[in-house]
């Protein structure tokens, strides 16, 4: 009974079946999706938030500036020697649209545009095609209203100039695009010093009433800090 009873208290535990093994991995699996889920979904709630409070702010900066009508502080060059400046910042608006998330809407982006008005016109003639690639380049992005006019020569058919008539009348914008998963705001910002494009990107914690203020600064071409601390800063001039 003795040598029994020990050679039971030794007995080897049974084999883990092939299906327990792969239960367990469902398990594990389940439990990380679930983890998953939830830091994506606060994510998405941070992020959402912060484009509600941006729509908010902007929204009511918008009927402030429609009022005030300021005068921009910065110069925009079309070229080297035709620069317009004292624009007047006009026709603010503000807007957003909506899309569905995981069965929940959410915002889809946020947009302000205005407009820097001169009621200036120029007429210009450039017949370098670097000049010319240069000026509409910057055209495009300007939304300035022109008509320009390829002039040839008659007998070669060649490019010798082109013209360009032009109202000094350029838009600005600022988009801002949530990234709900990462939970991140990306903003794009056309014209504000200048003609170019600025993209960076903020956690969306970071995205409030402060960080906005900043933003309106620079709008006005007052000293900022709109893009401190900001990830991914990217200048791509026109």
């Amino acid at each position: 009974m003795l040598l029994a009873s020990v050679a039971f208290g030794h007995q080897a535990a049974p084999p883990v079946g092939f299906l327990d093994d792969l239960k367990r991995q469902a398990d594990a699996a389940k439990a990380a999706e679930t983890t998953d889920i939830g830091a994506l979904e606060r994510n998405a709630a941070l992020a959402d938030a912060a484009c509600n409070t941006a729509f908010k702010y902007l929204n009511s900066l918008v009927q402030q500036l429609n009022v005030l009508k300021p005068t921009s502080k910065v110069t925009y060059w079309l070229d080297k020697r035709h620069a317009i400046d004292k624009l007047k910042l006009v026709e603010f608006r503000a807007d957003a649209r909506r899309k569905r998330l995981r069965g929940n809407e959410v915002f889809d982006h946020v947009v302000f545009r205005y407009v820097l008005k001169s009621n200036q016109r120029l007429s210009l003639t450039k017949n370098f095609i670097n000049d010319i690639e240069l000026l509409e380049s910057r055209l495009r992005r300007s939304g300035a209203p022109m008509r320009n006019e390829a002039v040839k020569n008659p007998e070669t058919g060649k490019l010798t100039e082109m013209r360009y008539e032009i109202i000094c009348d350029f838009n600005a914008s600022v988009h801002i695009t949530p990234d709900h998963d990462a939970g991140r705001l990306r903003f794009e910002l056309i014209n504000l010093d200048g003609f170019e494009t600025v993209n960076v990107e903020f956690p969306a914690f970071e995205v409030g009433n402060a960080r906005l203020d900043e933003l309106a600064r620079w709008l006005l071409g007052e000293p900022n800090n709109f893009l401190k601390d900001g990830l991914n800063l990217r200048r791509v001039e026109a």
